[in-house]
Parts: C-alpha cells; sequence; structure tokens
C-alpha cells in the first residue's frame, strides 16, 4: 500500500488546480475588459463608429464637460440614496428575522429570495402597475381614506429608488444575515440585564458587530444601482440619465464606441474605487479594534 507522502506527492498542488478557473477568469473578462479599454483610446469619426487612434480627447471629454460631469454626479447621487435605503430595509429585515425561529422564520426566507427569482423586465412591469394614479397605490390610498385624490408616483426619483432597491435588497439580506448568524444573542441579553435599553444594546452592542455584513451589503447595492439602466429609465423621470443610459445612448444611438467605452471605464473605476474604500475604512476599523 502506498505511504501517505507518496499520495501527496502524486497530487497536484492548489495552484495548478486553480489554473483552470484563472483562465476562464482572464478569458471571459480580463481580456473584454482590455479591450474595452484599448477601444476607449480610439476615435470616432463622422458617419462611422471608430478609428484606431490613441487619444485621450473622450476622457478629457466625459471628465470635464459639465453634462457629463452632471451624468456622473446624479449616477452617484441615486446609487448612494438606494445603497442607504436598501441596507437599512435590509438590516431591520434580517434583524427580524434573524430572532425568529421555527416555520416562520424560513417563510420569511422564502419571501426574502423572491426578489431574485424575478427579472428585472418583471420588476418595471410590476411596480410601473403599482405606481401611477390608476395603479393599485393610488387605489389603495383612496380606499383607505388616506388620500382624497389618486397619486402618481410613476416617472419621479421615488419610484426609480424603490424598483432599484427590490433589485439588490435580496443579496443585501443574505449578506448582513450571514453575519447576524454569528453573532451570539446572548449578548443581547447580557446588555438587557445589565440595564442598557433596546435602543441603547442595538448601537452598542448589534450594530458594531455587524458593521461587516452592512459593509457588504452597501458595496452591493452600490455597485449593482451604478450599473442598471433599465429600471432607471422605465421608473424614474426622463431627466434622471445616468451612466449605464448614456453608455447604451452613445453605443447604440450615436454609434460613438470610443465615448462609450471612455464612460464604462470611468464607471467600473468608480465602482472599483469604491469597493477599496468601503473595505479598508472595514479592515481599519478592525484592527482599531484588534
Amino acid at each position: 500500500m502506498p505511504s501517505r507522502s507518496k499520495v501527496s506527492a502524486a497530487l497536484p498542488s492548489i495552484p495548478w488546480l486553480m489554473l483552470p478557473t484563472l483562465v476562464f477568469i482572464v478569458v471571459a473578462f480580463g481580456w473584454p475588459l482590455l479591450y474595452l479599454l484599448r477601444m476607449s483610446f480610439n476615435e470616432h469619426p463622422a458617419g462611422g463608429i471608430y478609428v484606431e487612434a490613441w487619444s485621450l480627447r473622450n476622457y478629457l471629454v466625459v471628465l470635464t464637460e459639465p453634462n457629463m460631469l452632471a451624468v456622473i454626479g446624479r449616477t452617484i447621487y441615486i446609487s448612494l440614496v438606494t445603497a442607504v435605503v436598501t441596507v437599512v430595509a435590509a438590516f431591520f429585515f434580517a434583524q427580524y428575522v434573524w430572532l425568529r425561529e421555527g416555520s416562520n422564520k424560513l417563510m420569511l426566507l422564502a419571501i426574502a429570495i423572491a426578489p431574485m427569482l424575478i427579472s428585472e423586465v418583471s420588476v418595471i412591469i410590476g411596480w410601473r402597475m403599482f405606481f401611477p394614479s390608476n395603479g393599485l397605490l393610488s387605489y389603495t390610498l383612496i380606499s383607505t381614506g388616506l388620500s382624497d385624490q389618486k397619486v402618481n408616483l410613476l416617472g419621479t426619483q421615488i419610484a426609480a429608488v424603490v424598483g432599484l432597491s427590490y433589485i439588490s435588497i435580496s443579496y443585501c439580506f443574505f449578506s448582513i444575515l450571514s453575519v447576524l448568524n454569528g453573532i451570539d444573542r446572548n449578548l443581547l441579553t447580557a446588555s438587557a440585564d445589565l440595564g442598557a435599553s433596546p435602543l441603547r444594546t442595538f448601537f452598542t452592542v448589534l450594530l458594531p458587530l455587524s458593521k461587516g455584513g452592512i459593509a457588504a451589503a452597501f458595496t452591493q447595492a452600490f455597485v449593482f444601482t451604478m450599473g442598471i439602466y433599465a429600471t432607471t429609465n422605465a421608473l424614474g423621470p426622463d431627466s434622471l440619465w445616468t451612466m449605464p443610459y448614456e453608455i447604451q445612448l452613445q453605443m447604440l444611438t450615436r454609434r460613438n464606441w470610443p465615448m462609450a467605452a471612455a464612460i464604462s471605464v470611468v464607471l467600473i473605476a468608480i465602482i472599483a474605487t469604491t469597493a477599496l474604500v468601503t473595505q479598508w475604512l472595514r479592515h481599519r476599523k478592525a484592527s482599531s479594534h484588534a
């Protein structure tokens, strides 16, 4: 019978086992990103799509033109608002589920999974039936006496934020719940036994222990919102032009592929910077408390 050392020597090492995955990542993601970066330096001729060149003109337009800066600012603003709203809603829902037991918890988990099973197109159609003046929201408000006239929220930033939050809330919910499941509930009981109020227990015990999940959920919601244009365009006002919408406009309508590529590179840079800053702040706070 061969010894264990000989068997271990015959097995491939971990780096070699990761090689197929690394090759797939490079081919599926790395090469398209490099092509996108190369395209952003090309020029857009009149009546054409692009000509090969090495020019920074597209980046100068994106980073200096007032209209483009307004689009970037609008995209970051709506993404930040959506991320905050989504994380707050996901956190309290996750906390509620975390404190439940038995079949009720399973039912709540099924409800949390539901948005993952619905396509973005279906989400848009559903909310477009909910928000208009003849929609379910307006009918409910009038039927319950909360309003004496029809309410139309379709085409507002509120509708856009709600639709965007619905798309990413499930991912944020499970990110936060996974952290809450690692917290000992006896800590909450001990805090109450020592005389702390529920509000103080929340801010001094539960919230600090769940910061990792909150940071991950915020990053997820922000990244999802930054890359979505269909929901924003269908539910929000016509003035709510975001970077993804500008990319498809440059790509499909104006046929300016270099400009679309430059906007895409800037969008990726903003997303990557936000993720890195969030993780840096998270690890910095963790090291300071260590």
